[in-house]
């Protein structure tokens, strides 16, 4: 298990937090009054709504290659907010004992039309269709796809249950944002396309590059990406419908192809792993 604990230092995934909580003033001598000999226990702090209060930095999680999550929580500890800094792809799902569900955190991932098409594409792919056994036997419905720069928040609904989450590298997804984002950069680049138009077109781009993945286990990234928006593929066919003339089009596909071949390298899937805020 990857253990988090609270560290009082400025978050990367928060935006306020600098330190513990500010200690509070002692009460002054003229306000102590002598009690009847009982103490009133200390209030249960409210399970988090949402993560937007996670501004308590916590070790960020790097039990795997190519994966680092920087992570934070309130101080509830009922939320646990992720931010993949990493340079790879990971599903996130829910913590072994389902205490805690899996939301998305737009606040702290990114606004860009772009990076948000894309990420829609890659997630109704096929990579969490109905047909795919996730590990721990999760429904599609609590497994988010969390891409390099996004954030997924995790939220125990009990208070004093704190949160936890679990997560894995995932090969396909990498490769499916990485070649969609790439394109969803080119194409806005020249003129953006309507909205509809241009999730479809990755859609179709996204089906295109998880099926060549299972097919051609045998070509390297490189010549993976070649293959994949070759003339005539379907992703280069999808692209081309994006871009408003034929020269256009073959200019911003040589550009994202000159951008993949600067990828990371796409490594294969993992198994789960934990990640809790401690108590």
């Amino acid at each position: 298990m990857t253990a988090l604990g609270a560290a009082g230092c400025s978050s990367a995934v928060g935006s306020e937090y600098v330190g513990d909580d500010a200690p509070t003033a002692p009460p002054s001598k003229s306000s102590s009054k002598p009690s009847n000999g009982t103490k009133k226990p200390a209030a249960t702090p409210k399970a988090a709504a949402d993560c937007s209060k996670s501004t308590r930095r916590l070790p960020a999680v790097t039990a795997v290659d190519g994966i680092r999550l920087e992570a934070a929580t309130d101080s509830s500890r009922t939320s646990l907010l992720l931010k993949n800094t990493g340079n790879l792809a990971v599903i996130v799902v829910p913590d072994a004992k389902w205490s805690t569900r899996v939301v998305a955190a737009p606040f702290a991932s990114p606004p860009d039309a772009a990076s948000k098409t894309a990420l829609k594409a890659v997630a109704n792919s096929g990579i969490l269709s109905p047909q795919t056994q996730l590990p721990g036997n999760v429904p599609a419905s609590q497994a988010l796809i969390v891409p390099p720069g996004w954030a997924v928040c995790g939220l125990s609904d009990s208070p004093g249950e704190v949160a936890g989450l679990r997560y894995l590298r995932d090969k396909t997804a990498s490769a499916e944002y990485f070649v969609l984002k790439a394109l969803a950069d080119q194409a806005i680049a020249v003129k953006t396309p309507a909205s509809q138009t241009f999730y479809a077109g990755l859609l179709r781009c996204g089906k295109a590059t998880r099926q060549l993945l299972k097919e051609r286990v045998d070509l390297q990234d490189i010549e993976f990406y070649a293959e994949l928006l070759r003339t005539g593929s379907p992703c280069q066919l999808a692209f081309r419908t994006l871009v408003p003339t034929e020269a256009g089009s073959q200019r911003a596909m040589a550009q994202a192809l000159s951008r993949l071949e600067r990828v990371p390298h796409l490594q294969e899937n993992t198994p789960l792993f934990d990640a809790q805020v401690t108590t």
